[in-house]
């Protein structure tokens, strides 16, 4: 797995001493994400900010990536210059790059691509730091929404979007395009897009139950998978332990993930010398740089699989904020079926997560009585969209079917799956074959078919159904990944920041 690390570009070029200081000048990371202010730079500035950077990484012969957030936070991001880099012809906001900018970048064989930062977040929020910011004067979106209340329309749009938004900056020079997800959602919208999955853990996040969404985006659109280990909680960082942020390296370790950093070099210094974040930095690059793993996220053999519709809802709920919608459109509420995915994971984690949505960062009673943890409960489980194919299915042994439609391909190639695998799928009566539903009696029923069985249910607050997939869920207090050649078993400690790893 390569390590990184998140630094600033302001930083970088005027010399950054605790990023020397954390890396041993570069040597102990592989690459670094790279923090750019893009609206301060006129474009001749912004040009010569790129060869500095290059020249920077390049003497250190270390990869780098520029990180962009500017545009979640301002609502004016026009350069003194009078460069536009937010304002787009479309009237929204999102992040804009003049040429020269890029294609400096790309001289350097270092330069690995551009990282949005938190692109899901302000796409489903309509930027609502600019909201805040403003006294909701402004409500920017950051395209435009479709004009139907139709979440597969939406979808499709958004789709669209994305993919001529990643194509403008590879035609600048930039090789990849990456996300940075906030919330472990839109991952396979932006990986069906091009976009390289990239999910946070710690943060307000379950961090294995993130991996396992942002896995499936990264196995089922054949990509790498990059992990962000986000030291921030809510408005305080850092708002995590420096062991808890090793164990999460050392899960990304584990998990297959190709490219972990860690969320920033801010928090491994203290007056200059380096702190307990640094040092247990510093640890987990000395223990596994250049450790050779022998398998990667394209080993992944996942037990369970969910499929579903990746339509942006995470349980966003704030009386003011984060309102109800799918995808930031304000016309398209979500209704019980984007919610059956926050069931299905109550049910795999052993009540372990909350029954409402992903993150902590919501106003539920759930989230006021229980305090962050990063490691749930949770057996070899992956999920994907509405086009999972028998590539990524073979493996399974239980599969949930929910959310707010599922191909028709994708359905047949499930019920292969049961016919000729032994798959057991639950469902609602919506997504059951024909001649299936129409045996389905009860709340919960099961149906034989083939060397498989389908459990039909009435919803996923069925009372029954976890005694029904008992079997297939695992232990309470252990997390398990299946690969093609191995088993891997940690046992959560008690204060669930960290585990030990039982079998490897």
């Amino acid at each position: 797995m390569k390590i990184g690390l998140n630094v600033f570009a302001d930083q970088i070029v005027n010399g950054n001493k605790a990023a020397d200081i954390v890396t041993d000048n570069g040597r102990l990371i592989d690459f670094a994400v790279c923090h750019v202010d893009g609206q301060n730079y006129t474009v001749p500035q912004a040009t010569e900010l790129a060869h500095a950077l290059n020249d920077v990484f390049e003497k250190q012969d270390t990869d780098f990536i520029t990180n962009f957030e500017y545009a979640n936070w301002r609502e004016d991001c026009t350069a003194p210059d009078g460069t536009q880099w937010a304002e787009n012809s479309d009237g929204c906001h999102r992040v804009k790059l003049p040429n020269e900018f890029v294609k400096a970048l790309a001289e350097s064989k270092k330069f690995k691509g551009i990282m949005y930062d938190e692109f899901e977040h302000v796409i489903i929020s309509r930027n609502t730091s600019i909201q805040l910011a403003t006294k909701f004067k402004k409500i920017l979106p950051v395209f435009p929404f479709s004009k139907e209340r139709d979440a597969i329309k939406q979808g499709k749009l958004l789709k669209e979007q994305i993919i001529e938004y990643v194509d403008s900056f590879k035609a600048q020079g930039a090789q990849a395009m990456f996300g940075e997800h906030v919330y472990p959602v839109l991952l396979h919208k932006f990986a069906e897009s091009g976009i390289i999955p990239n999910y946070k853990s710690l943060k307000e996040n379950f961090s294995n139950v993130a991996f396992s969404i942002a896995a499936g985006a990264a196995m089922q659109y054949d990509l790498p998978l990059f992990n962000c280990v986000d030291n921030w909680f809510m408005n305080t960082n850092p708002g995590h332990s420096a062991s808890e942020m090793y164990y999460n390296l050392l899960f990304a370790f584990l998990a297959g993930v190709d490219c972990a950093y860690v969320e920033s070099v801010n928090v491994m210094t203290d007056k200059g010398k380096i702190n307990e974040y640094g040092e247990e930095f510093r640890r987990f690059c000395k223990e596994y740089k250049d450790k050779n793993r022998e398998y990667s996220i394209k080993d992944y053999r996942p037990e369970i699989g969910i499929i579903r519709y990746d339509d942006g809802f995470w349980g966003q709920w704030y009386p003011i904020l984060f309102k109800k919608c799918l995808f930031g459109n304000p016309k398209i509420k979500p209704d019980y079926r984007s919610k059956e995915l926050f069931r299905i994971f109550n049910i795999l984690t052993h009540g372990e997560t909350c029954k409402n949505g992903l993150s902590w960062d919501r106003i539920s009673p759930w989230v006021l009585f229980n305090k962050h943890f990063s490691f749930a409960s949770l057996n070899s489980t992956a999920v994907f969209d509405h086009n999972a194919d028998k590539k990524v299915l073979d493996s399974l042994k239980l599969c949930f079917l929910c959310g707010i439609h599922i191909s028709g391909k994708t359905l047949k190639e499930v019920r292969n799956c049961v016919k000729e695998n032994g798959l057991t799928v639950v469902a609602p009566k919506r997504f059951a074959p024909s001649e299936i539903a129409a045996q389905a009696k009860g709340k919960i029923c099961e149906i034989n078919d083939g060397k498989g069985k389908w459990i039909v249910i009435k919803s996923y607050r069925t009372k029954g159904l976890k005694n029904s997939v008992k079997d297939f869920i695992g232990k309470k207090g252990e997390m398990r990944l299946t690969f093609a050649d191995r088993e891997i078993i940690m046992k959560i400690n008690g204060d669930r920041d960290s585990f030990s790893v039982v079998k490897q």
